[in-house]
C-alpha cells in the first residue's frame, strides 16, 4: 500500500502541471465557483427556484468533469511525451497498480470542486439546503466522481495513444454538458439519444443527486445510484483493457515515438 501512494503521488506530481498554487486555485476552486455562479443567476432570471436548483446541481457535478478529465488526460499525454512511457513497459511494474494509480489525487481535487461549486450556490443564489438527505446525496457525489474518474482513464489512454488530451477531453466535455441532462434534460433528446446519454457518466448519478437534494430516500433513487455506479466500473474495465493493448501494440509495431492511431 506504502508503495502504491508513492506511485500515485510520483505520477500527480510529476505530471499534472497544474500543480502550482495558481494553476489549482484556478482550475480546481475558481472556475467552478464561476460557473456555477454564471448559470445558477441565468436560472434565476426564470422566476423558477426549481430551475435554478437544477442548473446549480447540474454545473457543480459537471465541474468535476471538467478538473478530472483534464487532469487524468494531459497526464498521460505528458508522460509519453516525457519519455517515462517506455521505461513502465520495459519493467516488471504490475500494470494494473500503476494504472489505478494515476488517477488517485486526481478524484479528491474533483470533490474539492464540487464543494466550491456549492459554495458557490449558497453564497450568490441562496441556494436552500434544509431538506437535503445527506447520506444519499454525498454517496451519490461520491459515486458520479468515481465513474469520471473511470471515464477519464478511458479517456487518457486514447489521448496517449493519439498525443491529443487538449481535443479529447474539450469533446468529452462537451457531450457531458450536452446530454447528461446537466442544462438540456435527458427526456427532451429522442428516444435513442436518451438511450446513448445513459452509458455516458453523471447521466444517471445527476438525477440522484437532484432528487437527494430535495430528500428523496435511498430506496427511491437506488436504482440511479447503482447504474451509475456500474458505468464506472465498466468504463474502468474498458480502460484498462486499452491500456494493455496500447502497449502490446508499441511493442510490435516500435510507435511509441510516433502515433500509434
Amino acid at each position: 500500500m506504502y508503495n502504491f501512494f508513492i506511485q500515485s503521488y510520483s505520477t500527480y506530481k510529476g505530471l499534472f502541471y497544474w500543480l502550482n498554487w495558481q494553476g489549482y486555485i484556478s482550475g480546481v476552486l475558481l472556475q467552478p465557483f464561476a460557473t456555477v455562479t454564471m448559470f445558477a443567476i441565468l436560472g434565476r432570471f426564470t422566476s423558477n427556484p426549481d430551475i435554478v436548483r437544477s442548473y446549480a446541481l447540474g454545473i457543480a457535478v459537471v465541474s468535476m468533469a471538467f478538473v478530472l478529465i483534464a487532469g487524468i488526460t494531459q497526464s498521460y499525454v505528458r508522460e509519453r511525451s516525457a519519455g517515462a512511457t517506455q521505461f513502465l513497459f520495459v519493467s516488471p511494474a504490475n500494470r494494473l497498480v500503476n494504472f489505478l494509480s494515476r488517477s488517485v489525487f486526481h478524484y479528491p481535487n474533483a470533490l474539492v470542486s464540487f464543494v466550491f461549486g456549492m459554495m458557490a450556490a449558497w453564497l450568490i443564489v441562496n441556494l436552500n439546503f434544509g431538506s437535503v438527505n445527506w447520506a444519499g446525496f454525498i454517496a451519490t457525489v461520491l459515486i458520479i466522481a468515481a465513474s469520471l474518474t473511470a471515464f477519464g482513464q478511458l479517456l487518457g489512454v486514447i489521448s496517449v495513444a493519439t498525443r491529443d488530451w487538449i481535443g479529447i477531453q474539450g469533446l468529452a466535455n462537451g457531450l457531458l454538458l450536452v446530454f447528461s441532462g446537466v442544462i438540456i434534460p435527458v427526456a427532451a433528446f429522442p428516444g435513442f439519444i436518451q438511450e446513448f446519454a445513459k452509458l455516458l457518466p453523471i447521466t444517471n448519478g445527476l438525477s440522484a443527486v437532484r432528487d437527494t437534494f430535495i430528500g428523496a430516500p435511498l430506496s427511491e433513487v437506488y436504482g440511479d445510484i447503482l447504474r451509475e455506479a456500474i458505468t464506472g466500473i465498466v468504463y474502468y474495465i474498458i480502460a484498462f483493457i486499452g491500456f494493455g493493448f496500447f502497449e502490446r501494440s508499441v511493442k510490435r509495431t516500435g510507435s511509441l515515438e510516433r502515433d500509434v492511431l
